[in-house]
């Protein structure tokens, strides 16, 4: 079925990465602010099992059987609930490693295997909201439908693709079997010498065409030197076979790309050549690494408002900070939390905070400048980012986005200048104390840190 669909080595290595990954992931989460009820010790020990089993695989994966692997990456679902459990609130950035799972489920295995890893991590995270006391804010058949929907959209997309490439590696292998791949031979100087039909059918040219031409001259430029490399390989570097692609130029003037084996006969000098058309193979991966790309956009932005959330946050602040220390321009950054919000949701129900926070976030985008960035901090927390803006203009928008409540509302806000030295946790956390502030002395306040 190809490389993509071989559940061995490959499989194994992915797994392990996607532990080590899980287990740096919980450790910034721990640098990271985080809800203060967290039990740290429990999750520092889960990160480090993840390490340690991650090595494990990435190391022995040439050897270790393929139910092996499964079972690994099921237990990897038991850690993510550890790990969320422990925190002690069913916040979002944990459940991040589900969809890693999926994602190396689905592209190493069979729908039918990858179904029943997400099937797994349903009912292991079932289980575990559950058991959690806190929910931020949601209920937890609302926390469970929402990632029953994300992890089934990034089965079924990466499956689809994978299904894709595999029908097109099937394609590939029927067409060799049946001689239609474009086959030739080469002397020293690269002229060919015999060609088949197929490189009519693939790129225009007869067999009279091409007899005795030098092949290079139909390479694309950026290739040339590749392919001159991998004859020399050939013929002074005394390689019995290479593998390489290059790009050749159809009697219609487009380009096709070709993958080619080719081996030496010593005794003849001569080479033998075995070329497939890959051009349809190479817009497939090209499409794929679009959707891949869309799927880790979506993984930047908040399922319920559609603003960014928190890890479109982590990329953007650092280089804002930079931009401002090179620039000296002034750099602010405030925070706004509902007040009695759990009260609004008790009393109309979560669905309808939820049209107020999708509301809010609405209004408020439609406030700022174009240069500011508005992020779902989590729950009912938003972060404005408002670069080359002094603590006066700053004031003065988030004053704004307060009177822009909607449904009569209010809320507090925290509002701080960075000082172009503290580091981004510090920042945040000046900015924390200041909501805070503003929470205790009454709320429906805006209060500036020192």
């Amino acid at each position: 079925m190809g490389f993509l669909m071989a559940p061995g080595r490959y499989a194994t290595r992915a797994v392990g990465m996607l532990l080590l990954a899980g287990s740096v992931f919980v450790v910034i989460s721990l640098a990271l602010p985080h809800p203060s009820g967290a039990d740290e010790v429990a999750l520092a020990a889960i990160a480090a099992a993840m390490a340690v089993v991650g090595a494990f695989c990435f190391e022995r994966c040439d050897r270790l059987p393929v139910p092996v692997t499964h079972g690994v990456l099921a237990a990897t679902a038991v850690a993510t609930c550890l790990l969320i459990w422990f925190s002690g609130i069913a916040v979002g950035q944990y459940g991040t490693i589900f969809v890693w799972g999926t994602l190396v489920a689905a592209y190493y295995f069979s729908p039918r295997v990858t179904a029943a890893h997400v099937a797994w991590i349903l009912v292991a995270y079932g289980v575990t909201l559950a058991a959690t006391a806190d929910t931020a804010g949601y209920s937890p058949l609302t926390r469970w439908l929402f990632t029953a929907i994300s992890l089934s959209v990034v089965a079924l997309i990466t499956t689809a693709l994978v299904a894709r490439r595999r029908r097109s590696d099937a394609r590939a292998r029927r067409f060799f079997d049946l001689s239609h791949d474009m086959l030739c031979t080469f002397d020293s100087r690269g002229r060919a010498l015999e060609v088949n039909s197929a490189w009519e059918s693939a790129l225009g040219y007869s067999a009279e065409e091409l007899y005795g031409e030098s092949l290079l001259r139909l390479v694309h430029p950026e290739e040339r030197e590749r392919t001159v490399a991998a004859s020399r390989a050939l013929f002074e570097e005394g390689r019995e076979d290479v593998d390489f692609e290059n790009r050749y130029r159809a009697k219609d003037g487009s380009w096709h790309w070709l993958r080619w084996s080719a081996s030496l006969a010593r005794d003849e000098s001569l080479i033998y050549g075995r070329a497939t058309d890959i051009t349809r193979l190479k817009r497939i991966e090209a499409e794929r690494e679009a959707l891949l790309e869309e799927v880790e956009e979506l993984a930047r932005s908040d399922a319920l408002t559609g603003l960014p959330n928190r890890r479109a946050l982590d990329e953007t602040l650092p280089r804002e900070m930079v931009r401002a220390r090179r620039s000296g321009a002034s750099l602010c950054l405030a925070i706004l939390d509902f007040d009695h919000f759990k009260a609004y949701n008790d009393s109309n129900g979560h669905l309808v905070g939820d049209l107020l926070l999708r509301d809010c976030a609405s209004a408020w985008d439609a406030e700022l400048r174009g240069e500011d960035l508005l992020v779902r901090f989590g729950g009912e927390e938003f972060l404005v980012v408002m670069p080359d803006c002094e603590p006066g203009d700053a004031v003065e928008i988030v004053e704004r986005l307060r009177a822009s409540m909607p449904d009569g509302q209010t809320c507090s806000a925290g509002l701080v200048r960075w000082d172009g030295v503290e580091a981004t946790e510090e920042l945040l956390a000046r900015a924390d104390v200041a909501l805070y502030d503003a929470k205790g002395g009454g709320r429906d306040r805006l209060v500036l840190a020192a």
